[in-house]
């Protein structure tokens, strides 16, 4: 028979061990930018019951990086894989990719057309302003046919176009505000996520959509030093898994196309 002695023994180290485990339990910043990546982190908490997240919330995607850099945060995401290229390059930084997710192609959208066929000449075109996405805007406007760019040059500004076939005047303004140019512009590209968020389901309401493209796949992504981080590699584990997946479809459906790692 167990003595009162020996059971208030067993309990008290119990409860040591419970308290001790809450204590070191393995905790994680991350950052996001918009509410749809919130939501998905949301669910990944629910799915990790050993491993701590404290979501940090940021108004853009650069932002969200400097945090990363400065070590505020432990990983963020949705941006692109060209969009990291491009802000390791600026920055002199080594952020790294730890999961690739989708690509969301981007599209061009309008309130006064049902057509891109409609465009007339000296058309007012609105694109996103950051250098990654300026570019791939730039591009796409070519993929379309109202721009052409020297053959083979990767990144392309307004000042590379050889070719402007309609004439159009392209204003450049930052990701968030692009919606509101939707007013008063002829035509606005967005990306899906803001396309989502206006209103819009891609692949019916765009005029034009994007080739897939995988340079443009949204990313998971932390410091080059913490990619085999315990907390990190335990994360990307779930931000990867098929709960995270279903979630991802129920909200994009088919106008989103899964990379494999």
């Amino acid at each position: 028979m167990i003595s009162l002695k020996k059971i208030s023994f067993i309990l008290n180290i119990s409860l040591f061990l419970l308290f001790t485990n809450i204590l070191l339990a393995s905790t994680i910043k991350v950052g996001v930018v918009s509410e749809f990546d919130n939501d998905l982190v949301e669910l990944v908490k629910d799915q990790n019951q050993d491993l701590k997240i404290e979501i940090i919330k940021y108004k853009n995607i650069k932002n969200s990086n400097d945090a990363l850099v400065n070590k505020k945060i432990d990983i963020n995401l949705f941006q692109t894989l060209d969009y990291l290229t491009t802000y390791n390059s600026e920055n002199d930084s080594s952020l790294k990719v730890v999961a690739k997710e989708y690509v969301e192609p981007i599209g061009i959208y309008s309130k006064h057309y049902n057509s891109i066929k409609s465009i007339e000449v000296g058309a007012l075109v609105v694109i996103p302003r950051d250098p990654s996405n300026n570019s791939r805007s730039l591009k796409f406007l070519s993929e379309i046919g109202l721009l052409e760019f020297p053959p083979n040059k990767d990144t392309v500004t307004k000042n590379d176009i050889v070719e402007n076939y309609f004439d159009i005047e392209i204003v450049e303004a930052e990701s968030s505000k692009l919606p509101r140019y939707l007013e008063f512009a002829d035509y606005v590209v967005l990306s899906g996520e803001a396309a989502f968020n206006t209103g819009y389901i891609p692949k019916y309401d765009s005029l034009f959509l994007e080739t897939v493209n995988p340079k443009y796949t949204s990313v998971v992504a932390t410091r080059k030093e913490d990619v085999e981080n315990t907390n990190i590699v335990k994360f990307v584990k779930k931000i990867k898994s098929k709960e995270t997946e279903l979630f991802i479809l129920k909200n994009y459906e088919d106008n989103i196309y899964f990379i494999e790692n």
